[in-house]
């Protein structure tokens, strides 16, 4: 069984400090301009912080991304069944037919099934980041602690809706 299907769409996460990573994914649903969800398999494993959370090779991702929020969601899947939900806090989201593109803000959001949150990377902030940066985060931040459950709700709908996982 091959980790990627036949058609592909990049992923290209910006750091604050100007490097690219950029991921080829699966596309699911492509809204240029508005939404998206795309499809990863873990190709290596994946030690999320001080959390004693282990992402397996072959895990699947279905990452979810909108123009209009200031996070995107990783729906991890293990044997189909919810390991993890992680939320990056980004900006300036793009998406087009190819490419989906972001500015990642450092901090994230990681939400267990049962809802228990734990914010991460917040320590990794560079002291100079821009006061505009540092209000989208606490934003972005609230938005996520405040009703886990409903989002945990959400994703678990719309990667149901494209599920063949």
């Amino acid at each position: 069984m091959s980790r990627q299907t036949r058609a592909n769409i990049t992923e290209r996460k910006t750091r604050l400090d100007g490097s690219v990573v950029d991921f080829t994914c699966e596309p699911l649903v492509v809204e240029p301009g508005r939404r998206a969800l795309l499809r990863y398999v873990t190709d290596r494993e994946w030690r999320i912080g001080d959390v004693d959370l282990r992402v397996p090779v072959g895990a699947v991702t279905i990452g979810h991304f909108w123009v209009d929020r200031s996070y995107n969601v990783y729906h991890w899947l293990v044997n189909g069944r919810t390991l993890a939900y992680y939320c990056s806090i980004a900006t300036d989201t793009a998406i087009a037919p190819d490419l989906v593109s972001y500015l990642d803000l450092t901090v994230d959001v990681l939400i267990r099934p049962t809802g228990e949150t734990t914010v991460l990377d917040e320590e990794e902030l560079p002291p100079d980041l821009a006061p505009p940066h540092r209000i989208l985060i606490a934003r972005a931040r609230e938005a996520l602690l405040v009703n886990p459950k409903a989002l945990i709700r959400e994703i678990e709908a719309s990667s149901a809706s494209v599920s063949r996982l």
